[in-house]
């Protein structure tokens, strides 16, 4: 993207980079030290199973991508829903620049702040490995960010779908959905993962040694498809105005 039709995506991110939506993310960090600290305590007095070296590193990898694919899924939903309803967005399509740039923008700039905040959150796991060579980091991290994505394109879809607050109830409702599909007793055909997102299976096969390419092909598929239907929504909604 050149001159005007990376505008609305620099705007996006200045907002972006105010408290009111960088702050939560600032949490990730006590939050994912409480739930790495919590599980070792429960594995260790034989509460949950035994963790290997390499389950308990999935495993906070997994929590630092969960915890961020709940909040980017959040505020992905109150953000596009609030941006593409204000006046200052409205406003900003009279200008000379792309319309479809005004879908496209805010969506980038919301996937590059929660990549940057993925790479540090799951870097400062990495970093604590005592050899992390021994690890097949790559498909992990692979595994454990296609979440974070599928979290924005949600909140893409839903906020210009609805609200803001309606947005981020149906999608958490949706992210414990695919939570629990992670579950031994959460017996599904492989083609209902179209619908509910695999996020929790991704996960438990992941634990076990890092896997499920047909989960993550899944989880792709649901991504685009909302995403693809959010833009149409988005040409839909930008022509009446």
């Amino acid at each position: 993207m050149k001159g005007r039709n990376t505008y609305l995506f620099r705007e996006s991110i200045i907002i972006l980079l105010k408290t009111k939506w960088i702050g939560p993310y600032l949490l990730l960090p006590p939050m994912l030290a409480f739930m790495v600290y919590a599980e070792s305590y429960l594995s260790a007095h034989g509460i949950t199973g035994i963790f290997t070296l390499e389950q308990r590193t999935v495993l906070a990898i997994w929590n630092g991508s969960l915890l961020l694919t709940l909040i980017a899924g959040i505020k992905s939903c109150l953000f596009f829903s609030g941006i593409w309803e204000s006046s200052w967005f409205r406003n900003s399509l009279a200008l000379p620049v792309n319309r479809s740039s005004g879908f496209w923008g805010p969506y980038l700039a919301v996937l590059s702040v929660v990549s940057v905040v993925f790479i540090l959150t799951t870097g400062a796991v990495v970093a604590a490995l005592p050899e992390p060579e021994r690890f097949p980091l790559f498909q992990i991290l692979a595994e454990s960010y296609i979440p974070v994505v599928w979290a924005v394109s949600m909140g893409a879809f839903l906020g210009i779908l609805t609200t803001g607050t309606a947005g981020s109830m149906f999608f958490v409702a949706l992210l414990l959905l695919g939570f629990l599909t992670g579950l031994p007793i959460a017996r599904l055909p492989e083609w209902l993962y179209v619908v509910i997102p695999p996020v929790g299976r991704i996960m438990t096969l992941g634990l076990q040694y890092p896997q499920g390419p047909i989960q993550m092909g899944f989880l792709v598929l649901h991504s685009a498809i909302f995403l693809m239907l959010g833009r149409f929504l988005y040409g839909i909604g930008s022509k009446r105005r």
